[in-house]
């Protein structure tokens, strides 16, 4: 316990020192000044930007949707934005906090589906964006469910995700559920709504995304819940509400209501697919698409889907969305504005000569602007919002870097087949005059220049990439260290503030210590146990060299003293 609460008053302190500084201050001022744009340079670690966030969303209480460059970024943004989190409010552990939007990696021409892991995530993003703009965060309603208030503070999304179409808040809402026990809702609607929304139809039910119903009861496992629900109708009202192990199909806690995502951001009808079949016949009716054109409508014609339909079926949904409609009100924070605008550039190069590759192998396909944001749109969703970039080296080495890239697109020998060039697209602004010389215009009043860049200097953080060992010889020492500056003079609190937190943060958040002393003690015993181990095996491998080389000196000596002649030996004194 004396470890559990020495830690935590590290971090406390830590914490206690970032909001207290200069450069946190100044940012908080200028994002409660309304200021449209605001650049930080310096916060080279991931996790010293998690940190920033997190305080930075705390002091302000609204919502920050993070845009990471691919799908890669994803994990550890999740990790450290979850950790800061709870450690900024004491330790307890916050569903919903941090909500992922992921986007779908695969070739959209390539004639296959996105995966349903994929589509389950976005659906649930979606749904609990759509739920915190429905209502006032941070106050529930009284038809709110206490785990729905405060949810998705954090929404990290990635660049392609930003770019890409989806519903309006309304019908997402409309595609899901919310049951609340002794209110009316017909069983039947209920089912149909499931079964646009992808869930299958399975008895028993044994994995997220299935329901079944037996007369008046309807199992489901909603996206998001750890166990299925079962739900018991007397007519069209709601009798009870009970989560149940699917194992023993006992039911282990009552509910007072439950809410039902959808599976899939797009609720499709079998209506749906046979008006695509009628409007596909027109839009691909010359003689080459016949073949692609049949192997489709076959489906679609009886009501069914078909591979590859998610990409197609915006063909009939003329409703064209964004995700800025769900962040009206958020922070959009860019990490590293560049790479996210580099990425963006590749990926919107690559759907260009995919469609042109898809339509010239008489394939049916949606152009690029169909299936994505155009520049434009992106430009002014991103200009409405207020916004952080976040940039490791700043602007000046931004602008450097660009210039760069950009001789590389244009080499002045070309060898080989030439390739396309990206396009640059001008989405965030890096020196003054950038965007008013290429052209372009924000919504809004254009800024006549950019604001000053704001300096925020962290250490890197320490990675031990499984060595345990390693990391509890470097604790225990540095522990030590501490312990020894603190008895030297000055506040030892204080010495640990400044030198210890990033080496503590790193150890314990990637060890998952944080929020239960039990499973601190006994991760940490563990560690010990470890480095104990390796000390004793240290000290036995030493212990058998010195052996070995006491033994080896004795047996030299021993020959030393065969081989030289003594008294009587030939000599004579």
């Amino acid at each position: 316990m004396a470890t559990t609460t020495e830690t935590s008053s590290v971090i406390q302190t830590a914490l206690s020192s970032v909001r207290a500084s200069a450069e946190f201050l100044r940012v908080l001022g200028d994002i409660n000044g309304g200021a449209r744009v605001i650049s930080i340079s310096g916060l080279v670690a991931g996790p010293a930007r998690a940190l920033a966030l997190a305080a930075l969303q705390r002091e302000t209480g609204k919502q920050i949707a993070v845009v990471v460059p691919a799908q890669r970024d994803l994990e550890d943004w999740e990790r450290d934005l979850n950790f800061w989190y709870c450690a900024l409010r004491g330790g307890a552990e916050r569903k919903g906090a941090v909500t992922v939007l992921p986007s779908s990696e695969n070739d959209p021409y390539a004639g296959g589906s996105p995966h349903a892991e994929t589509l389950e995530k976005r659906a649930l993003a979606l749904w609990r964006m759509a739920r915190r703009k429905q209502t006032r965060p941070g106050i529930p309603s009284i038809h709110q469910a206490p785990a729905a208030a405060g949810n998705s503070d954090f929404v990290l999304l990635t660049s392609r995700a930003l770019a890409r179409p989806t519903v309006p808040p309304a019908e997402v809402l409309k595609a899901g559920a919310i049951l609340r026990r002794d209110e009316d809702h017909s069983p039947e609607e209920l089912v149909e709504k499931l079964i646009a929304g992808g869930y299958v139809r399975e008895d028993p039910i044994g994995a997220i995304g299935e329901f079944s119903i037996r007369g008046g009861i309807l199992d489901v496992w909603p996206p998001g819940r750890g166990a299925p629900v079962r739900i018991e109708f007397f007519g069209d009202t709601v009798d009870s509400i009970r989560e149940f192990d699917p194992e023993t199909q006992l039911s282990t806690i009552q509910l007072s209501e439950i809410e039902i995502p959808p599976m899939r951001e797009l609720a499709v009808k079998p209506s749906d697919f046979r008006e695509w079949a009628a409007q596909a016949r027109v839009r691909w009716r010359e003689p080459r698409f016949a073949r692609s054109l049949r192997d489709r409508t076959v489906f679609a014609d009886e009501g069914e889907d078909f591979p590859g339909w998610e990409w197609l079926i915006s063909l009939v949904h003329e409703g064209r969305a964004s995700v800025f409609e769900f962040l009206q009100d958020a922070i959009l924070v860019v990490d590293e504005p560049v790479s996210v605008e580099n990425f963006l550039a590749s990926a919107f190069q690559t759907l260009a000569d995919r469609y042109a590759e898809t339509d010239a192998a008489d394939d049916l396909a949606l152009s690029p602007r169909e299936l994505y944001l155009t520049v434009e749109e992106l430009r002014a969703g991103i200009n409405a919002m207020q916004r952080v970039e976040l940039r490791t080296l700043g602007r000046t080495a931004t602008k450097i870097d660009q210039e760069i890239a950009l001789d590389a697109e244009q080499p002045k020998v070309s060898v080989g087949k030439e390739r396309a060039q990206k396009k640059p697209l001008f989405l965030f602004p890096h020196a003054d005059g950038s965007s008013t010389s290429a052209g372009l215009t924000s919504r809004g009043p254009r800024p006549s220049a950019l604001p000053a860049e704001i300096e925020w200097k962290a250490q890197s953080v320490i990675r031990y990439h499984g060595r345990l060992p390693d990391l509890a010889a470097d604790y225990t020492f540095r522990n030590a260290e501490w312990r020894r500056s603190g008895t030297r003079g000055g506040n030892p609190a204080r010495v640990r503030s400044q030198r210890a937190p990033h080496f503590v943060y790193r150890s314990e958040r990637s060890l998952g210590v944080l929020r239960r002393g039990g499973y601190f003690r006994k991760t940490f015993g563990w560690i010990r146990a470890s480095f104990r181990a390796s000390s004793r095996t240290c000290r036995r491998r030493s212990i058998r060299r010195s052996r070995r080389a006491r033994a080896g000196a004795a047996d030299h000596g021993d020959q030393a003293r065969e081989e030289t002649p003594g008294p009587g030996r030939g000599f004579s004194f």
